[in-house]
C-alpha cells in the first residue's frame, strides 16, 4: 500500500487561491498563462461553463495583484515576476445568488462594493451603484499610489437568471447592469487590467461595446487550458492519486486513467490543443475514490433540456452539430436555436475545426448520460416507476436481451404521449430509444456507416456489442434480416466482444414494439 496521502489534499467548494495554497492542497499550476496574459492585454473576457475553474483563476490574479508572493512559492510565477508591486483590486463575484428583482440585484452590488471599500480602506464615497463603483476606483488608485485592477466574476448571472421572467424584469436588469459596467469603459485612465468572466457573451451590455480593446480570450488556442486540467497535468499532479484510487476499487492504475478520461475529460475550447478534464468532477471524483456524475447533478439546467424538447430540437443529431465562430458565441435570445448555449454552458464542446467551422459533440459520459437521464426525467411521468434506468443498464450488461427489450418497452409505454404521436419516421423512434439507453449510461453510436449501409444503432458495453435495425409497420424478421443481408457484423471483425443482433418492429397505430427478433453474429 502506498503511505501517499490523499486526506485535507483536495479543495472541494474552495476556490480561494489563498486558502489553497495555505491548507498546501493541489493546485495546478495556471500561473505562467496568467502572467503571460496580464502582460499582453489589459482588458480580458473568457466564457467557461459553470464550475470549470473561473473562481479560482480570478482568485489567483487577486493573490498576484495584491503582490502576495509567499503564496506563489514553487509557482511559475515565483521566476517570472521580479517586482511584486501591490495594486488596488477591485473583486467583484456575481454568482451565488437567485435575481427576482431589480432590488436584489442592487442591493448585491452594493454589498459588493461595501466589501471592497473595506478591504481597500476607502470611504464610501456615492448613493446610486455607479457613482459608487466609479469613486471606488479613483480613491483606491489615490490610496495605493498604483492604478486599480477590476475582476469580475460572473458577470452574466442576473441576466441568465432572468432571461425568462415575465415582464421588464431582463430588460430591467440589463439596463441597471450597462450602467454599471460602462463605469469601467470611463474609468480607462486609471485601470492596469481588467479580467471578466461569465458563462455567455452579451455584447450589447455596455461592457463589451464601450470597451474596444475588450480581448475575448474564449476561443484563443494558447489559453484553451487556462481553466480546467489538461491530460498533461493529469499526470503530473495526480498520478499518486490515480493508485491509490486503484486500490481502493481493486483496478489497476491504468484503468483508473481510462475511467478518468472516459467519464470527465473531452472538453476543448478552441481550434486546437489539448483536451481538457473538468476539474470539478475531477476533484470530487479523487475526494471520494469513486466515479460519479458531479458536474451535472451539481446545478443542471432543467430549462435548457425544456427549451430543446420546446424547439423539436433533434436529439439524434446533437453530436453531430457544425457551427461558427461567431454562431459559438452568440448571446441568449438571438441564435435561432440553442446551441450556443449548448455549447458555453458545457453540454457540447469542440471536437473538431475544419474549413472555419467547429464540429461540437458531448465531451464525456458525464455530461451525456446525465443530459439524457434530464431528457428522461421530463419526459417520463415521475409516477411511473415501472421503467428503471439502472436495470436498463444491468441487463444490457449481462446480455439479457429479453429483459433489456422488454425495459425499453416499459420506457415507451411510459414516454411522453406527445412525443410518442410524433412517430412516425424510424429517426423519431431512434431518438426516444437513446434517450432511454442514454439516460442509464448506455454508451450508443447512432447510424455507424458501413460500405454495406447504415447501422440504425450500435450500443457497447465490455461484454457486448449490439446491432440494432428498426423498421416501421414492418417485421422484427425483415429489420434483423437486413443487419444479415449487409453483413453488419463484419464491420467489428477482430473485436473480442460478442455480437448481439436484434431487429425490431414499431407500429403507428399501438404505438409501441410489437416485436422483435434476436441473434448472435460472428465478428
Amino acid at each position: 500500500m502506498t503511505t501517499f496521502k490523499t486526506l485535507g489534499r483536495y479543495p472541494v467548494g474552495d476556490s480561494s487561491f489563498s486558502n489553497i495554497r495555505e491548507k498546501g492542497q493541489v493546485y495546478v499550476d495556471k500561473t505562467e498563462l496568467l502572467y503571460r496574459l496580464t502582460r499582453e492585454s489589459q482588458y480580458c473576457f473568457l466564457s467557461r461553463p459553470r464550475r470549470f475553474g473561473k473562481s479560482l483563476m480570478l482568485s489567483t490574479l487577486k493573490g498576484y495583484f495584491e503582490g502576495r508572493r509567499e503564496l506563489f512559492e514553487g509557482l511559475a510565477m515565483s521566476r517570472l515576476e521580479t517586482e511584486w508591486r501591490q495594486y488596488p483590486v477591485i473583486h467583484l463575484s456575481m454568482g451565488g445568488k437567485d435575481f427576482s428583482s431589480v432590488d436584489s440585484l442592487k442591493i448585491l452590488l452594493n454589498n459588493l462594493l461595501k466589501t471592497d471599500e473595506l478591504e481597500l480602506g476607502v470611504l464610501r464615497d456615492g448613493e446610486d451603484t455607479e457613482t459608487r463603483f466609479y469613486s471606488l476606483i479613483r480613491n483606491a488608485v489615490a490610496k495605493f499610489g498604483e492604478k486599480a485592477v477590476i475582476l469580475i466574476d460572473e458577470y452574466d448571472k442576473p441576466m441568465l437568471d432572468t432571461r425568462h421572467r415575465e415582464g421588464d424584469l431582463h430588460s430591467d436588469v440589463k439596463n441597471m447592469l450597462r450602467g454599471f459596467y460602462g463605469v469601467i469603459k470611463e474609468s480607462a485612465d486609471y485601470i492596469r487590467f481588467v479580467m471578466i468572466t461569465g458563462v455567455t457573451k452579451f455584447s450589447h451590455v455596455n461592457i463589451f461595446s464601450g470597451l474596444n480593446n475588450l480581448r475575448d480570450i474564449s476561443l484563443s488556442p494558447e489559453y484553451n487550458a487556462l481553466c480546467g486540467i489538461s491530460e498533461s497535468e493529469m499526470v503530473e499532479y495526480f498520478s499518486e492519486d490515480m493508485k491509490v484510487f486503484a486500490q481502493k476499487n481493486g483496478m489497476t492504475p491504468d484503468e483508473v486513467a481510462k475511467e478518468f478520461k472516459l467519464h470527465y475529460d473531452g472538453y476543448r475550447f478552441a481550434s486546437e490543443g489539448e483536451n481538457i478534464y473538468n476539474p470539478f468532477s475531477t476533484i470530487m471524483a479523487f475526494c471520494d475514490m469513486r466515479f460519479g456524475n458531479y458536474w451535472f447533478s451539481s446545478g443542471t439546467s432543467r430549462y435548457l433540456v425544456e427549451e430543446l424538447k420546446r424547439r423539436n430540437y433533434r436529439f439524434d443529431k446533437i453530436n453531430e452539430l457544425r457551427v461558427s465562430a461567431e454562431q459559438l458565441m452568440m448571446e441568449p435570445g438571438v441564435a435561432s436555436h440553442p446551441t450556443a448555449l449548448l455549447y458555453q454552458s458545457g453540454y457540447l464542446t469542440i471536437k473538431d475545426f475544419k474549413s472555419g467551422f467547429y464540429s461540437l459533440g458531448f465531451p464525456n459520459k458525464e455530461v451525456e448520460s446525465g443530459f439524457y437521464n434530464e431528457l428522461l426525467q421530463l419526459l417520463v411521468p415521475v409516477s411511473d416507476i415501472e421503467f428503471s434506468a439502472p436495470l436498463l443498464a444491468f441487463y444490457a450488461e449481462e446480455g439479457d436481451v429479453e429483459a433489456m427489450m422488454n425495459m425499453l418497452q416499459l420506457g415507451l409505454s411510459q414516454f411522453n404521449n406527445m412525443e410518442m404521436q410524433k412517430v412516425e419516421l424510424e429517426y423519431h423512434l431512434k431518438v426516444i430509444l437513446k434517450t432511454l439507453l442514454m439516460a442509464a449510461g448506455l454508451k450508443l453510436e447512432g447510424e455507424v456507416q458501413t460500405p454495406a449501409g447504415r447501422i440504425d444503432m450500435v450500443m457497447k458495453n465490455k461484454e457486448y456489442i449490439y446491432l440494432f435495425e428498426f423498421k416501421i409497420n414492418s417485421t422484427a424478421k425483415k429489420a434483423l434480416a437486413q443487419i444479415d443481408e449487409n453483413d453488419y457484423p463484419f464491420h467489428y471483425h477482430g473485436d473480442s466482444r460478442k455480437i448481439i443482433k436484434i431487429g425490431t418492429s414499431y407500429s403507428t397505430r399501438y404505438r409501441r414494439l410489437t416485436g422483435w427478433e434476436v441473434a448472435t453474429g460472428s465478428n
